[in-house]
């Protein structure tokens, strides 16, 4: 049992002896490298690990020494783009697990890739964790860790947790390895791409100045140089300035550019004109644009005017005034004027004539095309006479136009005949006088007044006078005046007819009177007695 025992004790320290055995193989595989490293921390030099320098060509090592104190030490070395910084106790205790770390940030502008972190452990050193944990493993008595892309300003913190199984100095040693991207210079190919746009109103007055608008727009990927914009106008359309052909240039049309071109052109005619605009460009084949047509129209006014041609003075003179449209535009702003004529004044105007001045006024809108109206204006004359008036129909682009009435205002003669004896009774063998008066009562003048006098067979004519020569017939028995070519109104006219009494009787005069306006005779007769001295016989009756 007791040689058992020793049995055991001496398995036991073999397994101890082999372990320390491979322990030292493992932790000093390469004792010179532990010596370099020690020497770095020692003693400040600036001494780069194996491997340390960057594969970026422009990466530099910066060694920067820690503040060595009892409780931690820091320390910190640029590897070009990339800083390392390490936090680690400053004493360790055998047998005791401690942790260290070490963070490494991108101090560059740019991305790092594929960056690599090495650390190489101490053979005193018994490594247990690391957080994160490592992504690759190195060989024996190394740590590895691949970072990958660190963006610029990223930092990564890794910590390693081990425990120290010797006493004396250990070096722990980083060591970062790291990509650059490439230098790329790109060479980007594009292609102008040219679109035009033509518009305008699709129907026009003959009168208006006519909008055009041009736009040229580049949807490529390039920009488009010296561009030329031209259009030719059809013949009768010319631009406001007279010109015939519009050209614009612009130097440069970037990508999603537009460029804006508008003018005003007129038609000298009416009817429909289509056109179509066109752009050029360096190395860019001449494009057009999509036909626009246009249709230029106007109004044409008429008008009619209506009334009375004669009227008798004193009435009201009603007219009708007719206007329409018979054009294929719009007439805007439509108006009748008329200007009242000095022998006849203003007495009403349906649809809303007014009165201004001496012109009435119609306000009628827009006239659109085959549209009519009718107004009607009523006046009265300020004696007999021609009364001619003139209506005008105006509009926007419309050519005014007028009609004209003429009434012709009449007067009632009124002729009154009357014819008187001087003497009743008379004598026989004695002259009476008969007087014939004709008197114009009315509000015009009497035309071609003629009188006819009738004797009986008891009367005997001797003599006559008045404003016209008379004539006596053959048996004396008709006696005939000459016309009397005018009698103004108010005015009279008399003649005298002297008879002899050749016998006794109840005799009459008669008289007859004619006038251009009256239709049939006016007659007035006249009785007298003739009477024989010594026979009263008549008036015993």
């Amino acid at each position: 049992m007791e040689g058992r025992k020793r049995y055991n004790t001496l398995f036991v320290l073999f397994l101890l002896i082999a372990c320390c055995i491979h322990g030292c193989s493992y932790y000093r595989e390469d004792p010179e490298v532990d010596r370099l490293y020690y020497r770095g921390f020692a003693g400040g030099e600036s001494v780069t690990g194996q491997g340390a320098v960057s594969r970026h060509s422009e990466t530099r090592a910066l060694y920067e020494p820690g503040e060595m104190r009892r409780d931690i030490i820091k320390q910190r070395k640029e590897f070009g783009v990339v800083s390392v910084e390490k936090n680690m106790p400053g004493e360790i205790q055998i047998g005791k697990p401690f942790s260290y770390t070490i963070k490494i940030s991108n101090i560059a502008g740019e991305k790092v890739r594929n960056l690599e972190l090495t650390e190489t452990l101490p053979y005193r050193f018994k490594f247990r964790d690391a957080i994160p944990g490592m992504k690759k493993k190195g060989k024996e008595g190394t740590a590895k860790w691949f970072i990958g892309d660190l963006h610029p300003a990223e930092t990564r913190l890794i910590q390693i947790t081990g425990v120290p199984v010797e006493t004396g100095d250990m070096p722990f040693c980083t060591d970062v390895t790291y990509d650059f991207a490439p230098l790329c210079t790109i060479a980007r190919a594009v292609e102008p791409k040219l679109i035009i746009t033509r518009s305008a109103p699709p129907d026009a007055l003959l009168c208006d100045r006519i909008p055009v608008r041009i736009v040229v727009t580049n949807t490529g990927t390039g920009a488009a140089y010296n561009l030329q914009i031209r259009e030719s106008l059809p013949p009768g359309v010319k631009t406001v300035e007279g010109k015939s052909v519009i050209v614009h240039e612009i130097s440069v049309l970037r990508p999603g550019e537009s460029k804006e071109i508008a003018f005003s052109v007129k038609a000298e005619k009416t009817g429909t004109f289509s056109n179509a605009a066109t752009v050029v460009a360096d190395d860019i084949q001449r494009m057009e644009s999509g036909i626009v047509t246009t249709v230029i129209k106007q109004p044409l006014l008429a008008i009619t005017k209506t009334g009375p041609e004669k009227i008798y003075t004193g009435r009201n003179i009603t007219y009708t005034i007719a206007v329409s449209n018979k054009g294929d535009g719009p007439a805007a702003s439509a108006v009748i004027e008329e200007i009242l004529p000095d022998n006849a004044s203003f007495i009403s105007a349906t649809h809303g004539g007014t009165l201004s001045g001496n012109m009435v006024r119609w306000e009628l809108g827009t006239l659109l095309p085959k549209d009519s109206r009718k107004v009607q204006l009523t006046l009265q004359d300020k004696g007999t006479g021609m009364i001619k008036n003139t209506a005008t129909v105006k509009a926007v682009c419309a050519e005014p136009v007028s009609a004209m009435a003429t009434t012709e205002v009449l007067g009632i003669p009124a002729i009154l005949l009357e014819v008187v004896d001087v003497e009743d009774p008379i004598e026989v063998g004695k002259t009476e006088t008969y007087r014939i008066t004709v008197t114009n009562q009315g509000s015009a003048k009497g035309n071609n007044i003629r009188i006819v006098c009738m004797l009986e067979k008891e009367m005997e004519y001797v003599a006559s006078s008045g404003p016209t020569e008379a004539v006596v017939s053959g048996d004396g028995r008709k006696v005939t005046f000459a016309p009397l070519p005018t009698l103004a109104p108010r005015e009279k006219a008399t003649w005298t007819v002297n008879v002899k009494a050749v016998s006794r009787g109840d005799v009459r005069f008669r008289v007859q009177m004619t006038e251009d306006r009256l239709t049939r005779p006016v007659e007035e007769t006249e009785a007298t007695t003739f009477y024989e001295a010594g026979y009263f016989d008549i008036f015993d009756r």
